[in-house]
């Protein structure tokens, strides 16, 4: 498993020539997709290639050999320096040098007198020669590219089967909790103390007014002096909350009682800020995805 990101090599040199020097070029019209794997090392010395993530994508782990990840680092070296060479031949064409480092840009150099003196047709010719080189290198590397891609396409799809499956899993956990506390607000019980063993006995009485929730707030009310005591649940009560439920005591309590009662069996001490009865839903979800845009120029890999 590999990590890979796919970027898009542009021509950064816009604000540096002006429409002659241009001859009309549309930096759009050529472009190589390059897929970098895992972390690229820096190249300060060639920082002028601005190469930009796409906004659509982001990093990605897909299935790769340890045979298939070398190769795909060769193609992506192999293409940054033709990239760089081809860059490099263009200004020397329009008369320029480039100037490195984390703030490219491009000065004249010796052939400039010369350079401004040639033709529009001589400055089309020089960017037409870059569009072809961009294509070449983007023709030689499109093997690596769309070997990648379907890697990154088959990722996709399964990252996509999985978010399916939380998803409805997550709407299965929803509506199991709205039923569980249906059945709390339902149920009602009452109880009694035993001093000798701090025992509280709950058990269910339909003659009593008191829901799950306000048999909660009740027993944790600190007038009581409970905090700390035993609850023994009546075993056929609890078994009758199970077969309603179609889960386990544990499971249905911890989706109907507060966060900080825990352990049916023994009542806590209530939070200071608690008030009123507790009538369940504490359980939460959630997820997040988004995707920054990025851009690598002047640093570049």
């Amino acid at each position: 498993m590999v990590s890979v990101t796919l970027y898009r090599y542009s021509f950064n040199f816009r604000y540096a020539l002006n429409d002659r020097q241009m001859a009309g070029f549309d930096p759009g019209r050529a472009f190589v997709e390059i897929y970098a794997v895992d972390t690229p090392e820096g190249r300060d010395e060639r920082g002028w290639t601005c190469l930009d993530r796409r906004t659509t994508t982001r990093s990605i782990g897909v299935e790769a050999t340890a045979g298939d990840s070398a190769a795909w680092i060769r193609a992506q070296t192999e293409a940054l320096d033709a990239l760089w060479i081809a860059e490099q031949q263009l200004v020397h064409e329009l008369g320029m040098r480039i100037e490195g480092g984390f703030s490219p840009g491009l000065r004249r150099d010796s052939g400039w007198a010369a350079a401004r003196r040639r033709s529009r047709g001589a400055s089309r010719q020089a960017f037409d020669g870059l569009e072809q080189r961009l294509h070449d290198i983007a023709v030689r590397y499109r093997p690596v590219h769309e070997q990648i891609g379907r890697r990154v396409r088959e990722a996709d799809a399964r990252a996509q089967e999985e978010q399916a499956r939380l998803w409805k899993a997550q709407r299965e956990r929803e509506k199991r909790d709205d039923r569980f506390i249906v059945l709390a607000v339902q149920t009602r019980w009452s109880y009694r103390v035993t001093e000798s063993d701090r025992t509280v006995h709950v058990f269910r009485a339909d003659d009593s007014t008191l829901t799950t929730g306000e048999l909660i707030d009740e027993l944790q009310r600190p007038t009581h002096h409970l905090t700390g005591y035993t609850v023994h649940w009546a075993v056929a009560d609890r078994a009758e909350i199970e077969r309603v439920s179609g889960a386990d005591f544990t499971i249905w309590w911890a989706v109907v009682a507060p966060g900080h009662w825990t352990d049916f069996r023994r009542i806590p001490a209530r939070p200071p800020t608690r008030s009123g009865p507790y009538i369940g839903g504490h359980s939460s979800y959630g997820g997040h995805s988004g995707y920054d845009g990025f851009s690598s120029c002047g640093g570049g890999f």
